[in-house]
């Protein structure tokens, strides 16, 4: 026979429901503790990836910036050996070189001043105008031919400053300043802006100069949307180029004496851009000089790449000379607007 429960007493039953509340309360702050615990990880584990994530960014930052600086010192630094090599480049070369396969593309933007009399230089020989700006890199690119072009008719006196355009980062040389003796050519450079990221205005146009960007680099030698628009090239207002003969492109990230190197080799899409470009102005530059000198101007392959040129009939009897451009009065500065000059 079973044994009858005895009710408990109200003592115990207070400590049954103390106990009860105490476990109560021990799993409570039990699970309390495993979420905060998770939480706690969980941010750990975020603050980790952040961490990592932001390291990371710095890293490759770093290694981008100073990439960025080692590039601009390579490029920028031109040791005078370099400028010398540039100005005495072999006439074997510009032979093997040719044209450089540059036919088509010369072809259009080069032009024939027709019925127009010879532009003379401050000194009375045939004028070499340029008009351009430090940051163009189309600029930047027709430099090089032109001073290879220019070294077969005079000297540079003194080595040309090297930039690096500010517009795509151009290793080149500026013509600002320059000086210049030929016996047979006055070399007129104006570089209307300096190499800024936001250009602003370097050497100035004289009237007279205005007055020959604004009847020649427009229309019907170049385009409506290119009118103003540089490097504008007039080799004794016998031949107008706007433009360069080929892309800057091609010259980006090279270092000086990496592109006097490839220039050498005839083989190199650099040395037949650069070179096929300067046999092209030795050529129109012949024009204007009666082919003087003979040396430069009957060896090959200039006379073949003269029966190239866009033909300028001869000045009529009755036009005015045209002013010079090589005085430097009442000057007037362009103002630059993506990469054109305007009056």
């Amino acid at each position: 026979m079973a044994k009858p429960r005895h009710p408990a007493s109200a003592a115990q039953r207070r400590e049954q429901e103390r106990l009860r509340r105490v476990q109560q309360n021990t799993n409570t702050r039990s699970r309390n503790g495993g979420r905060r615990r998770k939480r706690r990880s969980s941010r750990n584990t975020w603050l980790l990836l952040g961490g990592i994530i932001v390291a990371l960014v710095l890293i490759i930052g770093g290694f981008i910036y100073f990439g960025e600086q080692q590039k601009a010192t390579v490029t920028r630094t031109a040791t005078p050996g370099v400028f010398q090599q540039l100005t005495t480049v072999k006439p074997e070369l510009l032979s093997m070189v040719g044209s450089g396969g540059l036919d088509k593309t010369v072809s259009s933007i080069l032009k024939p001043v027709k019925s127009a009399p010879l532009l003379k230089g401050p000194s009375g020989k045939p004028e070499l105008f340029y008009m351009g700006g430090d940051f163009c890199p189309f600029c930047a690119a027709q430099r090089w031919p032109m001073i290879i072009a220019l070294s077969k008719f005079g000297t540079f006196e003194t080595p040309l400053t090297a930039i690096v355009s500010s517009e795509s980062n151009v290793p080149t040389y500026s013509f600002h300043p320059t000086a210049y003796k030929s016996n047979y050519l006055d070399f007129v450079p104006v570089e209307v802006n300096d190499n800024q990221q936001s250009p602003k205005p370097l050497d100035k146009l004289t009237p007279e100069q205005e007055a020959l960007v604004k009847k020649y680099d427009a229309p019907p030698y170049t385009s409506e949307e290119s009118a103003g628009s540089f490097p504008f090239v007039s080799v004794g207002n016998r031949y107008l180029s706007v433009g360069a003969y080929f892309s800057p492109d091609t010259l980006v990230g090279h270092t000086y004496d990496d592109i006097i190197r490839q220039i050498q080799d005839p083989t190199t899409d650099m040395s037949r851009n650069i070179l096929g470009s300067a046999n092209y102005l030795i050529a129109q530059i012949c024009k204007t000089t009666d082919n003087q000198p003979g040396n430069v101007c009957t060896a090959d392959p200039i006379p073949t790449i003269q029966g190239k040129l866009p033909r300028a009939a001869l000045p009529s009897g009755g036009n005015a000379p045209l002013p010079s451009t090589g005085a430097r009065e009442r000057p007037r500065t362009g103002v630059r607007v993506r990469g054109r000059t305007s009056f």
